[in-house]
């Protein structure tokens, strides 16, 4: 059973077609990378499948309870404190009031802030901070899918590999699907069940890889080997670092 299908899903902006024909599967359980060329469209299509932007064609098919999404900036509620930012996506999903407390604090440790980090406002947060407020506000509501929109590029490396181990904990044993936009082919390596490659012009999906075994069974030393083996050998992988500013995500 997809916790999620596409099929034949295509975009425009002003008339501009920036995504076409694209067809992709998420099993439920599995996370899916999408990678591709900066400007591609893989965004865009993220954003579809979520609801947030219709789309222009195609069908999008969703068969899971409910689903979060962690974007590329935090967007965090600006008068509200971190706690309040968690505490209203609680809200939203109709969790009763009494249950938010622990909801907070469970999903605060494990994405490293502190008790006194969450009575702090944006403007008080750094960056890397900030995007930990809105993962755990992702993860506060225990969705069954998550739409990663390339969450961890505001972090440093130590934090972003806890956040990553953090997907990796979190999805072991099916307890989550979800569809991870990246342009760093070692994440998605890392992350990812199979890794899609969209088209340099959103026209498809070119192909598909899978991961050798479950990323939690996978050691750095293989996923570091896969992903040079993926950039010399195989052409899927060929463009996937190509810029084009002209395009829209």
């Amino acid at each position: 059973m997809n916790a999620l299908n596409l099929q034949g899903v295509g975009h425009a902006y002003l008339g501009r077609t920036v995504l076409d024909g694209i067809d992709l599967a998420v099993a439920t359980g599995e996370i899916v990378a999408l990678v591709g060329p900066s400007g591609c469209g893989k965004s865009t299509l993220s954003h579809i499948a979520a609801d947030l932007i219709e789309a222009r064609a195609g069908r999008v098919l969703r068969g899971y309870r409910r689903h979060t999404m962690i974007f590329q900036e935090p967007a965090l509620l600006p008068w509200a404190t971190a706690e309040d930012n968690i505490a209203f996506s609680l809200k939203l999903a109709g969790v009763p009031r009494r249950q938010r407390a622990a909801r907070i604090a469970d999903t605060a440790a494990r994405v490293a802030l502190l008790p006194e980090d969450l009575r702090k406002f944006p403007v008080e947060l750094s960056g890397g901070m900030k995007q930990r407020v809105a993962i755990a506000r992702a993860l506060a509501v225990h969705p069954d899918f998550i739409y990663f929109d390339e969450p961890f590029t505001a972090l440093d490396v130590a934090l972003r590999r806890r956040m990553q181990d953090l997907v990796i904990d979190t999805c072991a044993g099916g307890q989550l699907s979800g569809l991870f936009i990246t342009h760093d082919l070692q994440e998605a390596a890392r992350l990812a069940d199979r890794i899609a490659v969209l088209d340099s012009h959103g026209k498809g999906v070119l192909g598909i890889r899978p991961l050798p075994s479950a990323p939690a069974e996978r050691t750095d030393a293989t996923n570091f080997d896969w992903v040079q083996s993926a950039l010399a050998s195989d052409p899927l992988f060929r463009h996937i670092h190509d810029v084009d500013e002209r395009q829209i995500t």
